[in-house]
């Protein structure tokens, strides 16, 4: 089953929309969250005011945060458009597989309007991402660290110590083929002949990384040590975008792990800058998540 699992978990509560908008129970900026806001996601009578509903609540008040963050950053606004797509994408799936909101969602109770809210997300996700690949303080940084934009074709032989690698070193010296030894000696047993391939050098751990953006072509080097190991490797080939090739399409060039880490340090930043507020009864904000107020209970409160 296809699930949509939006930041760091799966919303999961068991509520029900109202016809007004309830008790105000959050803020962000000039924004105001309403305990229906909160209803309105789940079907149901009743709303348990437990660990699940401050998860909830939270990510609602994330969204919001992002949502003012994209505003005043980039001066933009999601398109409604791209809402509309991944809303027809998951009704097209659900009516395929025959699946309920809270099927396709796997959380119990979900309304279609969390399927909505989870094609929110992803378009404003998209969007954040989209600015922010061309932000000229990201292009500055991509830029500034020759490993965030290298490929490299690496081979490598792995061994234990310094003095295993040193040995590896004089017998490549000497003219042993590379292939060879390190189908013998590696503890790469994974990586026939010690080939790597041509690969982003930010899949590699940060040393290994380093050495195979700094290394001169076609030599051998090493020993580098890593948290695997010692290593000797060689670099046959070595390519990085210009900036032009860069702007001109972010995403074909930038590693998806890159992508994804400048999307987490801009979320987590506006997290913890966001001017947000939680009433008492709820607990307080944080931002990593809302914590409960110390007298918690399994209090249960109407959606409506």
């Amino acid at each position: 089953m296809r699930r949509f699992v939006i930041f760091l978990l799966a919303l999961a509560v068991a509520v029900v929309g109202c016809s007004s908008q309830g008790e105000e129970i959050a803020t962000v900026g000039d924004a105001t969250i309403h305990l229906a806001d909160v209803g309105a996601l789940f079907e149901g009578d009743t709303m348990p005011i437990d660990d699940v509903f401050l998860d909830t609540l939270f990510r609602l008040m994330a969204v919001e945060a992002l949502d003012q963050a994209v505003a005043a950053e980039f001066g933009a606004e999601v398109d409604p458009a791209a809402v509309e797509s991944y809303v027809a994408e998951f009704e097209a799936t659900m009516a395929e597989q025959d699946l309920t909101p809270a099927q396709f969602i796997g959380i119990a109770d979900a309304s279609f309007e969390m399927v909505r809210f989870n094609a929110e997300l992803l378009a404003l996700r998209d969007l954040a991402i989209e600015r922010l690949l061309v932000a000229p303080e990201t292009v500055e940084a991509l830029f500034a660290d020759p490993v965030a934009l290298t490929t490299v074709c690496v081979r490598h032989i792995l061994v234990e110590t310094p003095e295993e690698a040193d040995g590896v070193l004089a017998r490549l010296q000497d003219g042993e083929d590379f292939a060879a030894l390190a189908d013998e000696v590696s503890l790469d047993t994974g990586t026939p002949g010690g080939d790597l391939g041509c690969a982003a050098a930010t899949g590699y751990v940060t040393e290994f990384a380093q050495a195979a953006v700094a290394a001169p072509l076609g030599e051998i080097v090493g020993p580098v040590e890593t948290s695997f190991g010692f290593h000797v490797l060689t670099v046959s080939e070595r390519t990085a975008p210009t900036r032009e090739d860069y702007l001109a399409d972010p995403r074909t060039v930038l590693p998806d792990s890159e992508i994804s880490r400048v999307w987490t340090d801009w979320l987590n930043d506006v997290l913890q800058t966001a001017d947000a507020w939680v009433a008492e009864r709820y607990g307080t904000w944080t931002p990593i998540g809302i914590r409960a107020p110390e007298a918690e209970t399994t209090t249960t409160s109407s959606a409506g």
